[in-house]
């Protein structure tokens, strides 16, 4: 197929010439606050001259393509009368004007050698036909060129208001919400010995609505926030409203806010669209945590034999100021670390957390171990109408060369009738009864112990 080329002669023609509009100025004091799902709000402020005050299309260019025109609150600082907003987000490429011209006259060239510009009707766009003039030939062109720009398309996605006033200068105040944002927090974890750790996250900010947002001041919010299928419709406000921003130095600062936790960036950034960016969150060292094995297997009134227990690794520590944190933690994926002997850092496993509030316990799973095996099997079972009665035997090995800590999880899922739990947990074994159905077994080994242990279940029917 021919090249076809969108002609410089775009560069000419006047934008809405024969509009009364008035075009603001780029955007100042711009301040985000980003949500977890999908969502920003953007506050910004632009100025406008009008030169011919009265009847005025006001272009507000370069808003999101994803923005949420439902949710646009637009303050003026003078008075002024909002007759309708419109969205503008077919903006000017090539595709759009050949869509736009369908059926409208053109000017085109035959090949690559011709200077003569023809005139002619086109009539599609894929492929690309074009009639000569008076009723002449179809054909495929070189070069298509177009005679003007459409009023009505933007260079970039804009709002524009159809508004009355009387002033030429002109304060705007917006604030809208956009998808297409949104973050999430990266932690690591170096686990510095058998019992200290350094934690240590970025906020990842992903930037995908359209809009690029110079020096802006960013917020991120913690929690769920609910978004209801419908959006209020936009306010209009002939007013002014100032709001000072104060920043903070040092690191991410956070507050309680409204039910959820925002955290500050103490610095503007610029976040271009199309980009991700990573801001150094928590740095924070020689966090006590324990590191233990654990398994939680169901149980259930039923003879089944014999299964294998196998171990999760679980890292856990108090989110806690004595334990040299406290801070409240937003939803996110932990990644940890740790050096073998040769002194060399070696990825051990990742898991995700929820929210954690500040004083609570964060648990991570980060793998299986290898060198701790176990099984239950049944040695007693009996079972009549009104009484039933389990026993089973428990053996945990530890393979590897240093202490290990074991701790298992039982629980009986019934209620059906009196229940008499006995075992023989003891020596380095301890039990923590948590109600009347679960209990919590603490097992410590030496390298290459095993531990053996029953537990019986009897339960007589109401």
């Amino acid at each position: 197929m021919k090249n076809l080329i969108l002609s410089t002669l775009l560069l000419s023609v006047p934008l809405l010439a024969t509009e009364n509009l008035a075009i603001t100025n780029a955007p100042e004091n711009i301040s985000l606050t980003i949500y977890g799902s999908n969502l920003a709000m953007i506050s910004e402020k632009r100025s406008a001259m009008i030169d011919n005050p009265g009847s005025v299309k006001l272009m507000y260019p370069g808003v999101p393509s994803l923005i949420d025109t439902s949710s646009v609150i637009a303050i003026f600082s003078q008075p002024v009368r909002l007759f309708s907003q419109n969205y503008s987000y077919d903006v000017i490429s090539y595709s759009s004007l050949l869509k736009y011209h369908t059926g409208r006259v053109v000017r085109y060239t035959d090949d690559e050698e011709s200077t003569e510009r023809k005139e002619g009707t086109l009539l599609s766009t894929n492929p690309i036909l074009i009639r000569e003039k008076d009723e002449g030939a179809i054909h495929t062109p070189y070069k298509v060129f177009f005679p003007s720009i459409p009023k009505e398309m933007a260079i970039k996605p804009s709002l524009f208001w159809n508004i009355k006033t009387d002033t030429k200068e002109l304060d705007i105040d917006l604030k809208y919400l956009t998808k297409g944002l949104s973050w999430k927090s990266d932690y690591t974890i170096d686990l510095l010995d058998d019992n200290r750790l350094n934690l240590n996250s970025w906020v990842t900010i992903t930037n995908n609505s359209g809009a690029t947002y110079h020096d802006a001041d960013i917020t991120v919010l913690a929690g769920d926030v609910n978004m209801p299928k419908k959006q209020e419709i936009h306010r209009v406000y002939a007013k002014s409203r100032m709001a000072a921003v104060a920043e903070d130095g040092g690191n991410i600062q956070n507050e309680a806010f409204s039910g959820y936790h925002i955290y500050k960036i103490p610095f503007r950034e610029t976040i271009k669209d199309k980009e991700k960016k990573q801001i150094s969150f928590i740095g924070k060292k020689a966090i006590a945590y324990e590191k233990y094995a654990f398994n939680k297997e169901s149980f259930y009134f039923s003879n089944f034999g014999e299964r294998k227990l196998r171990f999760s690794q679980i890292v856990e520590f108090k989110n806690s100021e004595e334990n040299h944190l406290g801070i409240p933690l937003p939803k996110g994926t932990v990644r940890v670390y740790k050096e073998d002997q040769d002194k060399v850092s070696r990825f051990v496993g990742a898991s995700t957390i929820r929210d954690i509030p500040k004083d609570e316990t964060v648990k991570l799973t980060i793998g299986k171990y290898f060198d701790i095996v176990g099984k239950e099997k049944i040695v007693d079972f009996r079972q009549t109408k009104r009484e039933r009665h389990i026993s089973y035997e428990i053996t945990v090995n530890n393979h590897s060369q240093k202490d290990e800590v074991i701790k298992l999880y039982k629980s009986v899922p019934t209620n059906q009738g009196k229940l008499t739990i006995t075992d023989t947990c003891s020596k380095q074994c301890s039990k923590e009864q948590l109600n009347a159905f679960e209990a919590r077994y603490t097992i410590a080994l030496k390298p290459d112990e095993a531990y053996k242990m029953t537990i019986s279940y009897d339960m007589k029917m109401y």
